[in-house]
């Protein structure tokens, strides 16, 4: 049999559809007494508890927290077996226990708060909010909101981006590559569980003050109710002294094997808590908001979160629908009553759950430190049969024990099953078949590489390295790792006329049909020592792009959006660091102090007086289409992923807007330094803009005849190239920074020039500049009153500090919209 290993994050899904179902008792009868009395749940606690003891004796987990509310008080709270079976340190209610999916409704809450503070509503819509933002329609773009995310009713397919989060993407790179997720129903239409959906509206509503989702939840509900035990950071998971640790069951026997930090989910994964905090939680939701006297969060938003979004099924028992609301699965049973539950799980080893009945003021959680086999839900299922019933109304533990060891119910795709071999196996082709670098969109690129006398493949942007195992003729495969794991997976390559591999099908990322990745054109032969560019940190090199071409590209600094700082014509990237004068500041290392940044030589630019550019030299003149699709490939082999805010210097302006009209789900801000515009030509006469080109563009610049490679571009096409694609694809509505020189053109290498050409010239330029400024809705325009053309050499901290507004205004985009104009 294959080795199959469940995908937990999958299984939830089926468990809450359960959840509901159960919601619904078999045994009720509306003429039942419906209001719970104190000897009820006294009975149902003292029953739980031993219930309790006795599966852990019995093996069910190494250890659970379990907490009872009722009326407003914390009825019940205790811990059962051990943390870690290392340690053997035991369980109590103070102890630490990462939630996973419960931190749904948790989050669902703090956006609550926020919609009753008022800066935001429920029908915000996540574009406005966060303008980085888009999904692969761009009129479902414009129109998403958070109530959409959050009833996971976005379109995206069920789990869109968990595979990415597997392959080692930060938060910010899965968000930006969920527009290049294919939908999997029009919006609005049919539910979808999808944890980043709604990550994306939980981030784009912490912008709207300024924060991290991890610092508002602190701020806004932790720290509000004294849940001094609950983070919405792993980093604070791991520091805790009593925290329980997650454990798989090996033979039997539960073994404390892996970690998972959750922090690229934090709003829908990332909580770790006690079943102390979460009563207090508990007792707010149940409390409508109040704890403890005082009104948290506004009752009105926080009951939108209690409604029947979308349907999810039918009860097969009652006939009831299901429905899931804002961050809770949502039911009613056949008293009418409300009932609001949520599972989690990680198969690293956590599995949780909570059940509230509002119109009985009662709650229950139960959180455990074993991967999900249906305890923990049936262990909190009973309690409320026990409460509302006085019996359980199902043997609950075997129903969600059978659902969890069925991976058809949970709508795992089990793949082929290699461990069978083939019925006539093929030999495979020579190695240098098959290796190289193969691109997509959405999983980013993927390398195969020669390891150990055998093929690895190498994903993510880690550069984790399987080891490939050759099953028959060009099929391989390799053993599959993370959370959404299936055991033993297939690649399988699709081999061109010449003989090499032109595609390679990855099944295990091929669940919603992403999994294609394309040779790309003239592919390098790689190896382990090959040396990609660095996340994060300092690389300066060569990057193949294919074609036997190279390109020189220095990357510095952290964080998200990357600043692309685009030269102008003939400069290299060394325009951004040469200081003026000892002791200035210069661009490119102010920038990689608050994010990462990359600059890059174009073929032909000019690097020194005996010396051009450190990028392989071409046939020229070339076009702006040519340069942008230049760019956009050193990107894809330099893996240096989005989103973009571009910083673009006089021509460097036209590429720049090129690229975001060409790839505009990619650029997410812009600074145009003194950038050169189509209307400069429209603004000068056939004469004046003939005279312009010739000694701009056209002739060699004094002192330079001597390279026969320098960049010469055709100047009337480019500036027709963008004229069209502007029309075609406008600039969204994104940050948008121009800065104009104040001193005009030194134009003395060119002279002799008419009387009247630098008046010309000055007047048409500074007309553009303002069109440039009218691209943008809320687009800031500065002019450099000290600076001519170099802006970024003769004012740099102008640049600094306009790179970093945009930038700050990609992180929160209602900052921009508060802030002047012009000055």
């Amino acid at each position: 049999m294959k080795d199959v290993h469940i995908s937990i994050a999958r299984l939830v899904v089926a468990v809450e559809t359960v959840a509901l179902i159960v919601a619904a008792p078999l045994c009720a009868t509306a003429q039942e007494k419906s209001h719970l009395t104190s000897e009820q749940v006294t009975h149902a606690v003292q029953e739980i508890e031993k219930l309790a003891q006795k599966k852990i004796q019995e093996n069910a987990a190494p250890g659970v927290g379990l907490a009872v509310v009722f009326q407003d008080k914390v009825v019940y709270a205790k811990g059962f077996g051990i943390r870690d079976v290392n340690t053997k340190m035991p369980v109590d209610a103070d102890t630490v226990f990462q939630l996973a999916s419960v931190s749904k409704p948790i989050g669902s809450t703090v956006i609550a708060d926020l919609v009753g503070e008022g800066k935001i509503t429920w029908d915000s819509k996540v574009n406005v909010l966060d303008s980085s933002f888009a999904m692969f329609d761009p009129w479902v773009t414009r129109e998403i909101t958070i109530r959409d995310m959050y009833s996971h009713r976005s379109g995206l397919p069920d789990h869109a981006g968990d595979l990415l989060e597997d392959l080692g993407f930060t938060r910010a790179e899965i968000l930006h590559r969920l527009r290049y997720q294919h939908p999997d129903s029009s919006f609005r239409s049919h539910y979808a569980y999808t944890n980043f959906g709604m990550t994306q509206a939980a981030v784009a509503a912490a912008k709207a003050y300024g924060l991290e989702w991890e610092a508002l939840c602190q701020e806004k509900l932790y720290k509000p109710l004294g849940m001094t035990s609950t983070s919405s950071r792993y980093a604070d998971f791991i520091t805790r002294s009593n925290k329980a640790l997650g454990h798989v069951l090996v033979g039997g026997k539960w073994v404390q094997k892996f970690k998972r930090d959750p922090d690229a989910q934090s709003p829908t994964g990332g909580v770790s808590s006690s079943v102390k905090d979460v009563a207090k939680w508990m007792r707010l939701q149940l409390g409508n908001g109040k704890f403890d006297g005082r009104q948290i969060v506004e009752e009105k938003g926080l009951a939108e979160t209690h409604h029947p979004h979308m349907l999810t099924g039918f009860n097969p028992f009652t006939q009831l629908p299901t429905f899931y609301g804002l961050g809770w699965n949502v039911g009613y049973d056949q008293q009418g009553r409300l009932r609001l539950n949520h599972s989690g799980g990680f198969d690293s080893g956590a599995a949780t759950y909570v059940n509230l009945v509002p119109a009985e003021q009662l709650g229950v959680v139960v959180l455990t430190n074993g991967y999900p086999t249906g305890f923990a839900e049936g262990l909190g299922t009973i309690f409320v049969d026990l409460a509302l019933y006085g019996s359980s109304t199902q043997d609950w533990f075997t129903l969600f024990k059978q659902l969890y060891s069925n991976p058809a119910t949970t709508g795992t795709v089990l793949g082929f099953d290699y461990s069978k071999p083939p019925s006539s196996l093929a030999p495979a082709l020579k190695n240098s078949a098959y290796l190289g670098r193969y691109a997509n969109d959405f999983f980013g690129d993927i390398s195969i590489i020669e390891k150990d006398g055998g093929l690895a493949i190498v994903q993510g942007p880690k550069k984790m390295t399987f080891a490939m195992k050759h099953y028959d003729r060009d099929t391989f495969t390799y053993e599959t790792q993370g959370e959404n794991a299936v055991g033993r997976s297939g690649i399988t390559f699709t081999i061109g006329p010449d003989g090499r591999a032109t595609k390679a099908l990855v099944e295990n990322l091929n669940v919603h049909g992403e999994g294609v990745f394309k040779r790309e054109s003239a592919p390098q032969a790689a190896s382990q020592n090959s040396t990609p560019v660095p996340a994060s940190g300092d690389f300066a090199g060569l990057v193949e792009i294919g074609g036997g071409r190279k390109m020189y590209l220095e990357c510095r600094g952290a964080g998200s959006p990357t600043v692309i700082l685009e030269s102008g014509y003939r400069n290299d990237a060394e325009i951004w660091s040469a200081p003026l004068e000892p002791g200035m500041s210069t661009v490119f290392p102010q920038v990689a102090e608050f994010t990462r940044v990359c600059a890059y030589d174009r073929p032909g630019t000019f690097l020194d007086a005996d010396h051009l550019s450190r990028s392989t030299a071409v046939l020229m003149p070339r076009t702006a289409r040519d340069l942008v699709s230049d760019l956009h490939t050193l990107l894809r082999a330099g893996h240096i992923s989005g989103p973009y805010v571009f910083a673009a210097h006089s021509f460097g302006g036209i590429f720049a807007r090129l690229y975001a009209s060409t790839y505009p789900n990619e650029v997410v801000g812009m600074v145009l330094v003194d950038a050169l515009s189509e209307n400069v030509r429209s603004g000068l006469t056939p004469e004046q803009w003939k005279l312009y080109v010739n000694f701009g563009f056209t002739k060699p610049t004094p002192g330079l005849e001597k390279y026969k490679d320098i960049e010469t571009l055709d100047v009337n096409a480019s500036l027709d190239q963008i004229e069209k694609a502007g029309t075609a694809e406008p600039l969204r509505a994104i940050p948008l920074f121009v800065l104009t020189q104040g001193q005009p053109f030194d134009l003395s290498p060119w002279q002799p020039l008419p009387v009247d050409f630098p008046g010309a010239l000055n007047k048409a330029w500074h007309t553009a500049q303002d069109a440039l400024a009218m691209l943008a809705p809320n687009a800031r325009h500065t002019v450099a009153t000290k600076s001519s053309h170099y802006i970024q050499v003769q004012e740099p901290q102008l640049v600094i500090d306009a790179i970093k507004q945009v930038v700050e205004a990609v992180r929160n985009p209602l900052a921009w919209m508060t802030a002047p104009t012009r000055h």
